[in-house]
């Protein structure tokens, strides 16, 4: 334990010498690393931002438990009782900000066999403004779907079940287009 504390000893004297020596060399450059250093200090310790802010209510007026050891009875003065109903959590404020999601246009078509048996849902979604696919958020369920890209959402529900694990998806960039396909169970 003494010989670390000793390796640290030293290394903390190395580093201020060489803190000195810029210092005494290049005054500028100590200069920018000392508030470069007391910048990044700051946002380490910085306060978290709050994101969600909660205001809680009981709305219990009183309780009549035979066995009052396992459910402690919580009375509540007469005047602190609403007689609305109202949610037992509410939010009360938030930092963020409600965007109104469009539905984009789709098309939605079942592809039969020769037979006219059912094999798979074709949809292709257009996305105008989207370039990239990595902006896509896509989930698929056996009986629903779930696109959110930006400031585009659609959520379908599907008129057959639908096999997620070899469902595919592929978009094209030049039209904006998201096309999923999804083979029926």
């Amino acid at each position: 334990m003494e010989s670390s504390s000793k390796g640290l000893l030293t290394q903390v004297t190395q580093f201020w010498n060489l803190l000195d020596d810029l210092a005494e060399s290049n005054p500028e450059s100590y200069e920018k690393f000392i508030q470069q250093q007391l910048k990044e200090g700051k946002q380490l310790c910085a306060a978290p931002e709050p994101q969600l802010c909660l205001q809680t209510r009981i709305l219990i007026r009183s309780s009549t438990v035979s066995n009052s050891d396992q459910f402690p009875q919580l009375l509540l003065p007469k005047d602190e009782v609403s007689s609305k109903t109202r949610c037992l959590i509410e939010e009360i404020s938030s930092t963020e900000i409600e965007v109104e999601m469009k539905r984009p246009a789709y098309e939605l078509k079942i592809v039969a066999d020769q037979n006219e048996r059912p094999l798979k849902i074709e949809l292709k979604v257009e996305l105008p403004g989207i370039n990239s696919v990595s902006l896509c958020d896509l989930s698929v369920s056996e009986d629903d779907l779930l696109i959110e890209v930006s400031e585009y959402r659609l959520h379908l529900n599907l008129p057959e079940s639908v096999d997620t694990e070899m469902t595919t998806a592929k978009f094209i960039k030049e039209n904006a287009t998201l096309i999923v396909t999804m083979p029926l169970v």
